[in-house]
């Protein structure tokens, strides 16, 4: 697979972004850019092919097509298919294509070379040909605000929409490493376990002693490693999953009632969903819905 690496300290150049919504059939156009498309399905499945690989794309996954390569559809999608877009470029001497043995050495994976001299993650985009969000999906939050912000800026390249724009690539860029594929993790692996059982299970009911009982930790010790490596006891880190889910569920398009998004988190009790949203994120989970709801859709 291929990645892309870019310096963060070089904001890339918005183009123009959309959602591409169709009924069935839908089949990519042949082409060669000479700039970026990054895209996160939504719905169905988007079949492409790019010099030498098919790629098939569904719901929550991701791709990369770069510039120079020719890309096109590999076959039409069965029934309906929705993907967010946007073209972006910047300049080439920031940026780096590689396969992943080449990103592992560049990256000092064996850390040979002191930790002050190695490259920090949060200085660099990492973007994958191919990947998926991770549960709470956070990055498809921010692709639905930056199309958001897109029209309300009448499309052109502004310093807000290019922000906007730079600030899904990082997190999307910390989604990836967060799934442990790449590079060296940054956590102990059992805290990453509990991690990623949280992010797949938030959901379901969960109490500190269950998950603590669950991983063989006492509680507290348990709230203590947590915070330790990722700045949240463990009741706050799966309630800001669980609002994290909300907000992407509020943004969805659906007609859902905050009810049934509140259950669908894991929070039987509605008034404290609302309570709790408004605590973390300053608004309710109605406002927080009408903050974000302007889009470019091309339909097929």
């Amino acid at each position: 697979m291929l990645f892309c690496i870019a310096d963060a300290s070089h904001p890339v150049k918005y183009i123009s972004c959309g959602n591409l919504l169709s009924t069935d059939g839908f089949l990519h156009d042949r082409r060669r850019m000479d700039c970026f498309v990054f895209i996160i399905v939504t719905q169905g499945t988007l079949h492409l092919h790019q010099e030498g690989h098919n790629l098939d794309i569904g719901e929550n996954q991701s791709v990369l097509l770069f510039p120079g390569k020719l890309h096109y559809g590999s076959r039409p999608s069965k029934g309906k298919l929705s993907y967010y877009w946007v073209h972006f470029s910047g300049d080439t001497s920031h940026f780096h294509i590689c396969n992943q043995n080449s990103l592992e050495k560049w990256w000092n994976v064996g850390e040979e070379q002191p930790l002050s001299l190695t490259p920090s993650p949060m200085n660099y985009f990492i973007l994958p040909e191919s990947g998926s969000l991770s549960p709470e999906k956070r990055s498809l939050l921010l692709f639905v605000q930056l199309l958001d912000i897109a029209k309300r800026d009448n499309y052109q390249d502004s310093w807000h929409v290019r922000y906007a724009l730079n600030l899904l690539l990082s997190e999307y860029t910390q989604e990836i490493l967060s799934q442990g594929t790449l590079l060296s993790p940054q956590v102990p692996a059992q805290i990453h376990s509990i991690i990623q059982w949280i992010r797949s299970h938030y959901d379901e009911p969960i109490t500190v002693d269950s998950l603590a009982a669950q991983y063989g930790y006492h509680p507290t010790y348990l709230t203590a490693l947590m915070k330790k490596h990722t700045g949240y006891p463990v009741s706050s880190y799966i309630n800001h999953i669980r609002i994290f889910a909300a907000k992407n569920l509020l943004l969805s398009g659906n007609t859902l009632s905050v009810r049934e998004i509140s259950q669908m988190c894991g929070i039987s009790d509605e008034k404290y969903f609302m309570r709790l949203f408004k605590k973390i994120e300053g608004i309710t989970p109605s406002q927080y819905r009408n903050a974000f709801h302007e889009k470019n859709v091309n339909k097929n």
